[in-house]
């Protein structure tokens, strides 16, 4: 069943719902901008809080699920909707897991770990998903003068690997790995994503990973202050994707991007929008339809990023889709 509301958080960002009505669907205009009246809501429920762990700031998890929080407030009546900024993947596992949280962004790799209870986890975790949501790319940040043109070349370097608690770090990981390279050959730096970007910028870091959906806002800012590089995968990829499974495809990040002279090679990592199993199979579906039928207003507070695919979105396998996002998918087909 649905939860009744209860004081934000520390760390929570509220996100409130417009006064309950009854959802007016017919004539609904998809770009809808999100001033004024608020747009047209699509749903009604009870008071209900609803709580979406999301990640680092500067990063895409961060972006889109603060921007869909305030869309689904919009077009759920009684839904009060709360983002909590995280360390994002491994986090975000936690969070919804442990109910903490009632939805939660993850790479693919780690999410599929824990629901098998390989990698860090011991044990199988009940996760499911409600969609499989835009790709991650690999970053490896280098300041343009840097004598560093491969992973291998970080032998001895300080290195940011991630926060602890993100994704991030267990994909850097395996990437030094199959290069050949052991975490202790490596100073290694554990920090957020922007401290990362500042220490680079002032010379405390030789070379940082991040893994994020495009444009990653921290390493968009950080390029138009200094200039910078990304290294090329492509040696490391075919080991990254033998060793690791599907999870990790061949890929790469525009020139345009960042305005770099090229595209990089580079590995991309699925994400899915994870949700815990019982939360109530009309919500998840409400939340499941906003998804993909208000993207147009989620761009507007989130600007060129990657939103969900309908025609890929059930592809989340290992994990389960939730049933009433299973039935917003048959809807679609039917």
């Amino acid at each position: 069943m649905a939860r009744s509301p209860r004081m934000p958080r520390a760390g929570e960002a509220p996100v409130l719902a417009p006064p309950s009505r009854r959802a007016v669907l017919v004539g609904a205009v998809a770009g809808t901008a999100l001033s004024g009246c608020g747009g047209q809501t699509w749903d009604e429920f009870p008071p209900t809080d609803l709580t979406i762990a999301t990640g680092n700031t500067g990063g895409v998890f961060r972006t889109y699920g603060e921007a869909l929080a305030t869309v689904l407030g919009k077009r759920l009546a009684g839904v009060t909707v709360r983002t909590r900024g995280t360390n994002a993947s491994v986090d975000n596992v936690g969070e919804v897991s442990e109910r903490v949280s009632d939805i939660g962004f993850s790479l693919a790799d780690v999410a599929a770990d824990a629901r098998r209870g390989s990698g860090q986890w011991s044990d199988p975790v009940d996760l499911v998903t409600l969609a499989r949501a835009y790709d991650s790319f690999v970053h490896v940040v280098v300041p343009a003068d840097s004598g560093v043109d491969s992973v291998s070349d970080l032998r001895g370097r300080r290195v940011g690997l991630g926060a602890a608690g993100s994704g991030t770090r267990g994909i850097a990981l395996r990437a030094l790995r199959s290069a050949g390279v052991a975490p202790r050959d490596v100073e290694s730096v554990s920090e957020t994503l922007q401290r990362s970007a500042d220490a680079l910028a002032d010379g405390g870091l030789d070379a940082f990973f991040f893994v994020s959906g495009l444009p990653n806002t921290a390493v968009l800012r950080l390029a138009q202050e200094v200039p910078i590089r990304l290294l090329s995968l492509d040696r490391i990829t075919p080991r990254l994707i033998s060793d690791h499974g599907p999870e990790f495809s061949p890929s790469s990040i525009p020139a345009s991007t960042y305005g770099l002279d090229r595209a990089v090679d580079t590995v991309s990592v699925k994400n899915y929008v994870l949700v815990r199993p019982d939360l109530d199979e009309d919500l998840a579906y409400a939340v499941t339809r906003v998804m993909f039928e208000a993207q147009s207003s989620v761009d507007l507070l989130a600007r060129g990023v990657r939103q969900p695919n309908v025609g890929t979105a059930i592809y989340t396998a290992p994990l389960p889709l939730h049933p009433g996002a299973l039935r917003y998918y048959r809807e679609q087909r039917s």
